[in-house]
């Protein structure tokens, strides 16, 4: 009988050391060259941002990395380090409070006697990447008051970056740079306000 569980041990030592090791990723808040919006920020005392919603297909642990138009894989080897909603959260808020030095940024959630000025809450359709290729983050923002909570913008989102390191670490980072790109758009649509 020892000899016959012999082989299936060697077996399942084998495909052991032969797997991929799991990768956890993070989106990358990094201030680069962020242009800041002193007059925009002098103006807006407080800007609350979130809740982020996620499609079905994004809402998981695996990340999901393009391989062309119409085929997507989960990987099971590269997994965002918390769940995709607060990272995404986390990040667009740094970039905003970048571009924003005068202004609270806070996420969700805040007590009432915080409420801020303004809310920003994102929905994202598509947020991955096709390694070698290019990320791309789509969907809508919206903006509303505070207060009452009125709607006063619905933006789309449409954006794209090449990734320019092979591999799913560069589409991470691409995808980094979207959430700036994002952050960006929002802060120009304060600024028309």
């Amino acid at each position: 009988m020892l000899k016959n569980l012999l082989p299936v041990a060697c077996l399942l030592l084998l495909a052991a050391c032969s797997s991929s090791p799991t990768l956890y990723h993070t989106l990358a808040a990094d201030p680069g060259n962020v242009a800041v919006a002193a007059d925009v920020s002098q103006r807006i005392h407080s800007l609350g941002v979130g809740p982020v919603k996620l499609p079905t297909l994004l809402d998981r642990e695996g990340m999901v990395v393009r391989k062309d138009a119409t085929t997507v894989e989960v990987s099971d080897t590269h997994l965002w380090g918390g769940q995709l909603e607060d990272e995404f959260l986390s990040a667009l808020s740094q970039q905003l409070q970048w571009r924003l030095p005068a202004t609270r940024v806070q996420t969700v959630p805040w007590e009432l006697s915080q409420t801020p000025q303004y809310q920003v809450e994102v929905r994202l359709d598509q947020f991955d990447g096709m390694p070698g290729g290019k990320a791309a983050l789509r969907g809508l923002w919206r903006l509303q008051a505070g207060a009452d909570g009125k709607i006063l913008t619905t933006e789309p989102v449409a954006l794209e970056r090449k990734t320019a390191e092979p591999g799913v670490a560069g589409v991470v980072k691409a995808q980094s740079a979207l959430v700036a790109d994002l952050a960006n758009q929002i802060v120009r649509s304060l600024a028309a306000r």
